[in-house]
């Protein structure tokens, strides 16, 4: 346990970094420069600026970028690269053409340029001592030896009897590892300390008073059912997969916007955070989990029939916000576009090697990777999968069953329309067709227009309220007037305007901030249903004989039929109001009637008489006429009224990979890949298929086993769907890989530390792990186990290794400084989203809810989960505690100890506004003894009760501050608000042991 007493000390006075955060620290700035930065030296530098140029002779300014020490030293006009110092660097400069202009044809694009910003401020981290490294061909065979390559050994735990400190078969792998070294582990924690530790490993939150009392009070009666019980009751909880959801985030750099300069906004990509919250909750199998990742939108059903059909698909399509989830620059010229979506697609595929199989898999994309067994060419391959994903919005109806139930509803109201207008057209119509032509009139007849009359404008003081308010003839809707007077009567001086006609766009109408309107009569010869035609900008109404039928903001420009509504004229006369708003700048207006007018084959056929009429023109004839019959009329429209009541499915807006949705757009090659020399787009070297990494194929049909159906006819299988079935491919596969990843990931956020250290390396450059046979062991487990991880956290949790204390001997000091075979458990930080939720929740305003769209206010009562990740706006109190930038894949926080933090902590209005909430819930009222407070904010806020030594100085630290405040009101409620305070800036608040 870490006492109070180390108030604040250690957040001001601590170390900057251990030697392992720096290693950590050290290794990410390497993979950023193998990922984002080598590959733009070596595509646009090295032909100007390398060993290899300066033995042709092609070396310009004396600067050599192909060596660490190079490209610090620089060339004639001074080092290219400062570390930490981007503005110092001439680089920048250079890609900037801020004087310098590198390369000189044409900018990088601004990202490009951040990239390179970065990387210097980050210290300039560079492998390349020496020459430049010469590419070798690569021996993928040979390669094959290497640890992580081989398949899973089948592996059987040591046989050892200790039952102090052996309780699962994770504890015999350790512990003979142990006994090996003549070391011991430690005893078991606490039941208090465990619980606390639980509680923080799987849900983020700590126990509250009740939990303690109940799991105290279970666990000396019966440890071991208490504890099981406990492990099962967080798994249990819907707040295990926020917890967990948030270390899967880190990995695949969710975010909710595109980043860079403009950071456009994902609306809809919290959907990608829901998914995975909702995959953990639900223990979806490991190997589902990634499949959906890869290819849901091509594996979902979506055309549902069920709301559970509907959410699974959902969870499908959302998943596959993993492909598109990395950055995207929209500061793009056209010859750039080529060259972005190339990064695109490296970022999905760096992501996809780092997260899931353990490899740095885009540092093939310039040449074949340098250190382990990854030809260029297959780089190409595994791209070439994905070369049709593109981003956007898949909309999805998530309640078919309701919308089921109102469209029968509708049909069912409908039916009883259509047949009555069936009914009249086989009974009736062909009498009253009859009748009509007997007294055929010398020409059919149709509406007649008058001219357009337009008074205006009618100024206001802004659009909304021109929009709004009403002006001239309008008013005497507004007022109840009858309606049968005409518009065009009254003290509105109209102007006729016998030029404005239909089918016409008229750009003639005046006035910023005002209102235009427009009176025509229209005489109908018999009711007739018509479809009414207009557009105005950036505003309109329309009434009929004073019924409002139209109301609509463009907010645009007009244009030809923006805006269609179909009405029935009454017969005689009509009369049609326009308004039109204009915002600013040109105004007009568009109108035409469709129907109505009649039909040109009506038109020849009256010109003959109607007994030599053939039956196509007849029956042109008795449809145009129908429009026309009182009779029918009415019933069209009851029909029309009713079909504008047709349900619609409510859609609900998922961001997700789409086939060739939004991307950088350049033509037919857009969604084709080709092998590119040095990684360049100007240098294709021919078209590349789809393919995977030879070095994780067991199998003499190389991609073809998951690129084609089995059977004798064999049917090519969609690439990214093949990479699905590959990447969970045990047998044949990178199955036995991604298990290993996973289950070291999942040691890692359990211990601090995996049994790998390099978590998203395990190539020849990453560290081998400690216990091998257990991670094969854990790895065969999970798979064995269905590739469930409940299961794995079960056995962890159970283990003694997990729940041993951190106590301290000279000898294991000596023998394992490190702690490399887990002799003791190590205090961990809380991460920064669950140091903002722990002190939401002590003071009791933390919110439970779950799911949704986030929010930007990090005074937000939400978890940090649900806070929105927008690039270029991240949280600050976030950022502060070592939160991911969303940049790249972290798959392990950095976890710096600067003055800020403490600062923060004292003097935050928030952090003293939440320590006032904690003083209210500790002291509700007076009646509550000074002591009860500082036992339940202790229990609160540290999961268990002080000593009695802790409880005094708390008490004298109370009175002391009463005291100091004497004369204030509330000077007791202030003091208590103080020590509250005190308590959340202690290293034990922050630290979980």
């Amino acid at each position: 346990m870490i006492p109070i007493r180390t108030v604040l000390v250690g957040l001001l006075l601590a170390s900057t970094a251990t030697a392992a955060d720096k290693t950590t620290a050290d290794r990410k700035g390497l993979d950023f420069f193998e990922s984002k930065i080598r590959p733009v030296l070596v595509r646009h530098c090295y032909q100007c600026h390398s060993a290899k140029a300066a033995a042709t002779k092609m070396l310009k300014g004396g600067l050599q970028v192909d060596t660490r020490s190079g490209i610090r030293k620089g060339g004639e006009t001074g080092p290219a690269v400062v570390p930490g110092q981007p503005k110092k660097s001439l680089l920048v400069a250079a890609l900037k053409h801020d004087g310098l202009k590198m390369p000189p044809k044409a900018k990088l694009p601004a990202s490009i340029v951040a990239d390179f910003e970065k990387w210097i401020q980050l210290g300039a981290p560079d492998p390349r001592d020496g020459k430049a490294v010469a590419t070798q061909a690569i021996d993928v065979q040979a390669g094959k030896t290497h640890w992580s390559f081989q398949p899973l050994a089948e592996v059987k735990p040591p046989t050892i009897a200790d039952g102090d400190v052996v309780r699962t078969d994770i504890d015999r792998f350790i512990h003979a590892a142990q006994r090996a070294k003549g070391l011991t582990p430690n005893p078991r924690a606490t039941p208090a300390a465990l619980l606390r530790r639980l509680h923080f490993n799987m849900i983020g939150l700590p126990p509250t008073p009740d939990d303690q009392q109940r799991f105290l009070a279970e666990a000396e009666k019966d440890f071991e059912a208490a504890w099981t019980a406990e492990i099962d009751r967080l798994l249990a909880s819907k707040h295990y997969g926020e917890r967990w959801g948030r270390h899967w985030l880190d990995l695949v750099r969710f975010a909710e916007s595109n980043g860079y300069a403009f950071d456009k906004d994902r609306a809809n990509a919290y959907q990608y955070r829901d998914f995975v919250i909702r995959a953990l909750n639900q223990d979806m199998p490991y190997d589902r989990f990634v499949r959906l990742q890869i290819a849901g939108d091509l594996l979902a059903k979506t055309n549902t029939k069920t709301t559970s059909e509907a959410r699974t698909a959902l969870d499908a399509v959302a998943a596959t916000g993993f492909l598109v989830a990395g950055p995207f620059t929209t500061q793009q010229t056209q010859k750039e576009r080529e060259r972005s979506r190339y990064e695109q697609l490296d970022d999905v595929v760096h992501t996809l090697g780092t997260s899931l199989l353990g490899l740095t898999v885009g540092c093939a994309r310039c040449h074949s990777h340098k250190y382990d067994p990854l030809p260029q060419n297959d780089y190409y391959r595994f791209v070439s999968c994905f070369k049709e994903v593109g981003f956007g919005d898949t909309s999805l109806n998530l309640n078919p069953e309701a919308f089921q139930a109102s469209k029968a509803k509708y049909d069912a109201a409908l039916k009883p329309l259509t047949d009555a207008v069936a009914a009249w057209e086989k009974n009736r119509l062909p009498s009253r067709f009859g009748q009509w032509l007997a007294r055929r009139p010398s020409a059919p007849p149709t509406p007649s227009f008058g001219h357009w009359h337009h008074v205006g404008p009618f100024p206001a003081a802004d659009f909304n309220k021109a929009y709004d308010t009403a002006a001239g003839p309008e008013t005497r809707l507004q007022a109840g007037a009858n309606l049968g007077r005409s518009f065009l009567k009254g003290t509105v001086s109209w102007q006729v305007q016998p030029g404005w006609t239909d089918g016409k766009i008229h750009n003639t109408l005046t006035g910023n901030s005002a209102a235009n309107y427009l009176v025509r009569i229209v005489d109908s010869p018999s009711a007739l249903a018509v479809e009414l035609a207009f557009g105005g900008d950036d505003g309109m109404k329309a009434f009929l004989n004073g019924k409002e039928i139209l109301n609509k903001k463009t907010m645009g420009g007009v244009k030809a039929d923006q805006h269609k509504v179909k009405v029935t004229l009454a017969a005689g006369r009509n009369e049609l109001m326009i308004k039109i708003v204009n915002a600013g700048g040109p105004s007009g207006f568009f109108f035409r009637m469709n129907g109505g007018q009649v039909p040109k084959d009506v038109v020849a056929a009256w010109s003959q008489p109607a007994e030599k009429w053939n039956d196509k023109q007849k029956t042109a004839v008795r449809n145009w006429y129908r429009t026309t019959d009182e009779e029918w009329v009415p019933l069209d429209a009851a029909v029309a009224a009713h079909r504008k009541t047709e349900p619609k499915p409510k859609m609900t807006p998922v961001y997700s990979a789409r086939v060739r949705g939004t991307t950088y757009q350049f033509g037919g090659d857009t969604f084709k890949v080709y092998f590119l020399s040095r990684g360049n787009a100007d240098n294709k070297q021919g078209e590349a298929p789809a393919g995977f990494l030879q070095v994780l194929m067991n199998t003499r049909e190389n991609g073809q086993h998951w690129l084609t159906n089995g059977g004798d006819k064999k049917q090519p299988v969609k690439p990214r769907v093949a990479a699905a079935g590959w990447l969970t491919d045990v047998k044949n596969g990178a199955g036995h890989l991604l298990a290993r990843v996973i289950v070291n990931r999942v040691w890692q956020y359990h211990f601090g530390r995996g049994l790998v250290t390099t978590p998203s390396d395990f190539g020849t450059r990453g560290e081998r792990p400690t216990h091998p046979r257990l991670l094969d062991w854990l790895a065969g487990e999970l798979i064995r186990g269905g590739w469930k991880l409940k299961h794995l956290h079960r056995l962890i949790l159970s283990s003694h290794t997990w729940m041993q204390g951190n106590g301290r001997t000279a000898n294991a000091e000596k023998v394992d400084p490190d702690n490399r075979l887990w002799w003791r458990r190590g205090a961990k930080r809380l991460e920064a989203e669950l140091i903002r939720d722990t002190l939401l929740d002590v003071s009791g305003r933390l919110k439970r809810d779950m799911f949704g769209k986030g929010s930007l206010d990090q005074k937000s009562n939400r978890r940090s989960i649900y806070l929105t990740v927008k690039r270029g706006q991240l949280i600050p109190i976030l950022q502060l505690f070592d939160a991911p930038d969303a940049m790249q894949g972290v798959g392990k926080r950095n976890e710096s100890t600067v003055a800020p933090q403490a600062l923060a902590m004292l003097n935050s209005p928030f952090i003293r506004e939440l320590s006032g909430g904690f003083a209210k819930r500790v002291r509700p009222d007076a009646k509550t003894s000074l002591e009860t407070a500082i036992n339940t904010a202790y229990r609160m806020a540290l999961a268990r009760t002080p000593d009695s030594s802790e409880r005094e100085a708390m008490l004298a630290f109370v009175k002391t501050q009463t005291e100091s405040r004497k004369g204030q009101a509330n000077a007791e409620e202030l003091a208590i608000r103080d020590f509250c305070h005190l308590l959340l800036c202690s290293n034990e608040f922050i630290y979980v042991d």
